[in-house]
Formats: structure tokens, sequence, C-alpha cells
């Protein structure tokens, strides 16, 4: 069994044109990741609530980080245009890694506080940037009828390392509470390895990608289906051109790609405030209990992660084979279900007295489900948009998917934070008048909310599916 399992994920079981781009990939996912676990928002979220001492805004903005750096992602694409991609893929890499490592020189102190907050977003905003620019590498070296498998193997990789990587470390702040200023340096020095062996990767195509994208008359032509068709035409870009493709002409134009996009935010809105919520209520729980970083960290993000990794090959031979407006109506009962059962173990932790293990196991089983829903998200968010996308455009339109992702990150959580504990009436500076009303917060209900919200999306994608369908019939993308 484990000779099969090694054979799969080896660059040899690979066909000979992914080979070396592969190769160099999952050198790259076995090192890097272990300092992106450290920045994740279950991991130092947990060193911010308890060593740090962060107020609940700074919580939500190191929560929100991942989402609400993608804000940039639109920027990121527009500066790698014309740019040799490995290489902008490569400083960025390296600038994150400084961000992580400095985190092991701040006070922990209210002033360490505001810069740990910082440092977590700014690093996030470059790993932003990697995860825009990836995307075209993805694209150009890996065919449709095989990228969800490879790139799953790659994603499930890194899944396993940002899951397992701060237990180790996380078990030393158990014994030694300031062990996070040895850890964060160390991890960023391993991960150097993969920048090292990312460098090696070649762009296949990137000569004619850099001359189209020097092209002022390339735009996209959205087809409403994926396939064959679904791909550039020069001759009818240039007789229908109105300048650069943007934000906002591919959103007018392309209406599928639209309704996939209205879609996934109101699901992602969901998912990115229970996210939040759940987070802050685990570093509150385990709080008195034995080796509590420990239990945090695999409630938080051990658990959910061993699941993805666990799940992500059956996610990914279903998302090779279907549209993705369909994959996510699949994936949308278990988003349901999460939201429920997050609900269910809040009101056992917090609304019934002495009950804090059975809320602890029903988390656990919130945490499996949620890793199950993760596995099938990775792959969709980082491939889905490609099944609307002409290959040259896809860029673009990740651009688009991820700033999205961002406005929504910029929000949502401090919406969601805001929902369960409340607020104090916001006074007219120097006056009496009311800007804002006090408001007690839902507490644990607001996972109600959130459950609500993924029924809208679950819903949603199955009437987007059934429109692609209708219009021209349902086929596996192919390029």
């Amino acid at each position: 069994m484990f000779d099969r399992l090694f054979n799969a994920f080896s660059p040899r079981s690979q066909p000979w044109i992914t080979r070396q781009s592969y190769t160099f990939e999952l050198r790259n996912a076995l090192t890097y990741p272990i300092a992106i676990s450290m920045v994740e928002g279950g991991v130092v979220g947990i060193l911010a609530t308890k060593a740090f001492g962060v107020v609940p805004w700074q919580f939500a903005m190191i929560m929100a980080a991942p989402m609400f750096a993608n804000m940039t992602s639109f920027l990121w694409a527009f500066l790698a245009r014309g740019k040799r991609k490995i290489v902008a893929i490569n400083v960025l890499q390296v600038l994150a890694l400084a961000c992580i490592a400095g985190i092991a020189f701040l006070p922990t102190s209210p002033v360490g506080a505001v810069l740990l907050t910082l440092l977590v977003v700014l690093s996030r905003c470059l790993l932003s940037g990697v995860v825009t620019l990836r995307s075209t590498v993805w694209r150009m070296n890996y065919p449709r009828h095989v990228r969800a498998q490879v790139t799953g193997r790659l994603a499930l990789i890194n899944s396993l390392i940002l899951g397992t990587a701060p237990l180790l470390g996380y078990f030393l702040l158990d014994l030694r509470p300031d062990a996070f200023r040895i850890v964060y340096p160390l991890s960023a020095a391993l991960a150097l390895l993969g920048v090292y062996a990312f460098s090696h990767v070649r762009l296949r195509g990137e000569k004619e990608l850099l001359r189209y994208e020097a092209s002022p008359a390339a735009r996209p032509l959205p087809h409403g289906m994926p396939g064959p068709i679904y791909e550039f035409d020069p001759k009818q870009a240039g007789e229908q051109a109105e300048g650069r493709p943007n934000f906002w002409t591919v959103l007018k134009r392309d209406a599928f790609f639209r309704s996939y996009m209205i879609w996934q935010f109101v699901a992602g809105a969901a998912n990115m405030t229970s996210e939040v919520i759940i987070i802050y209520l685990i570093a509150d729980l385990t709080a008195e209990l034995p080796l509590e970083y420990m239990l945090s960290i695999l409630l938080s993000t051990a658990i959910p992660m061993a699941l993805a990794v666990a799940t992500m090959p059956l996610w990914a031979k279903q998302l090779d084979n279907m549209h993705v407006a369909q994959f996510r109506s699949r994936q949308g009962w278990y988003w349901i279900t999460n939201q429920l059962a997050n609900w269910v173990g809040a009101y056992l932790a917090f609304g019934v007295t002495g009950s804090v293990w059975p809320a602890v196991l029903v988390l656990v089983g919130a945490r499996i489900v949620q890793g199950i829903t993760r596995g099938a998200g990775m792959l969709a968010w980082n491939l889905g948009h490609n099944d609307f996308a002409d290959r040259r455009l896809v860029g673009i339109y990740m651009g688009i998917h991820v700033t999205l992702t961002g406005i929504r990150g910029a929000m949502v959580p401090f919406l969601g934070m805001g929902l369960y504990t409340g607020w104090h009436a916001i006074h007219l500076p120097g006056t009496d008048w009311v800007l804002l009303p006090s408001y007690a917060g839902l507490g644990y209900h607001v996972f109600l909310l959130t459950a609500a919200g993924a029924v809208a999306a679950e819903f949603g994608f199955k009437r987007l599916h059934h429109s692609i369908s209708s219009h021209r019939g349902a086929g596996v993308p192919t390029d």
C-alpha cells in the first residue's frame, strides 16, 4: 500500500510533459509550507490570543489576513504582467519569509500585538501574490485532464505540512511560552530550501505568454462553456477589442463567471465568518485545559488539515470530471452540516454548565466535517476559474476571484466578530449623539446565520450548473 502511495506522488509517475515542473514544485511543497503554517489563522491566532493578548479587532484582522490580503491579488497580477513569473513568485516568497521570521523578535506587549498583526497581514499579502501567479504556472504546465489530480497532490502535501508542522512548534510553547522566538525563524530557514527548488521550474510557453501580455488587443471571449472552443481567438479579439481586459469587462461579459463569483461570495462569507468565530471560541474553551496550545492546534488546524489531505484525492477525481459549479453544489451540503455542528458545539460550551468535554467532542466532529469541506474547497478555489477563463486570461480571472475574496475578507471577519461579541455604542466625538447603538451580540447563535448563508449558496450553485448545462450541454473541459 505504501509503495502505491509513494509511486502516486513520485515524479516518475507523472507524464513526461509535466514531470520537470512537478519535481521542483514537489520539493517546494515539502518545505515552504513549514513557514506558511506559522501564519495560518488557526495557528498564529492561538499565539496572538494566548501570548500577545490581542484585542478582538486585532484577532479579527489576523484571522481575516489571508482573505483580506487577496485584495492585493489584482495588483500582483498587474505588476507581474510581461515579467517572468517564476522569478516574480520567488521574490514574493522570500519577502514573506522575512515577515514570518520577524515575528520572533516582537515583544509580548500591546505594541507587540499591533506589530504582530501588521506582520501577519503583510506576509499574507505577499503570499496572495504567490497564489495568484502560481495559477498561471499550473495552467500553462499541466493539461486540463490531469490538472486537478496533479495540483491536488501538491495541495495535499501542502496541507499535510500545514496541519502537522505547528504541532511540534506549539508543543514546545506548552513547555516554554517564549519558544516561538526559535520556532518562527527556524521555519523560515527551512522554507528557503523550497524557494531554491521552485527557482528551477520552467514555465511552458512563457515567451508566447509574455508577447500576449504585451498586446493591447487581448480581451476575454467567454462562450459560457468549457471545452476546445473556450480558447483565445486572436483574429476575433483584434476585431472586437475594447482595450485590455480588466476586472469590470470580464464580469460584464461573462455572465456565468459573474454568477459563480456571486455565489462564491455568499458561501465564502458564511464559511469565513464561522471559521473566525470558531477559532476564537476554541482559544477561549481550551484556556484552562491541559496542553492548551496542543489541543488548540489540533482543533483549529491539525484535524481539518488531516481530513483535507485524506479526502482531496477523491475530490480531485470529481473535479476533473465535472464543471466547478456542479462540484461546488456537491460540496455545499458539507458546508451546511459544518455550520450546524459548530452551533451544537458552541451551545454545549457556553449554553450548558459543566459540558466542556462534550463540547470538545462535538467540535472534533465539526472540525472533521470542516476538513472534508476544505479538501474540496482548496481544489475548487485554486482551479475553479479555469472552467470559465481563456487559458491566456487565467491570471485575470484568478485575479478577479482572489480580489473578490479579499473584499469579502476585509468585511466579514469584523462583522462576524461583532455579531458574536456585540459592541458598545459609538458616539459622535465631543457629543452625545449616537452614531451606532450598542449591540449585545448573537453569541453562538451566529452559526445559525452562517448556516442560512450556506443553504442559499447551495441552491445558487445548483441553479448555475443547471443554466450552464441547459445553455451549452454538460461536458468535461479540455485544452
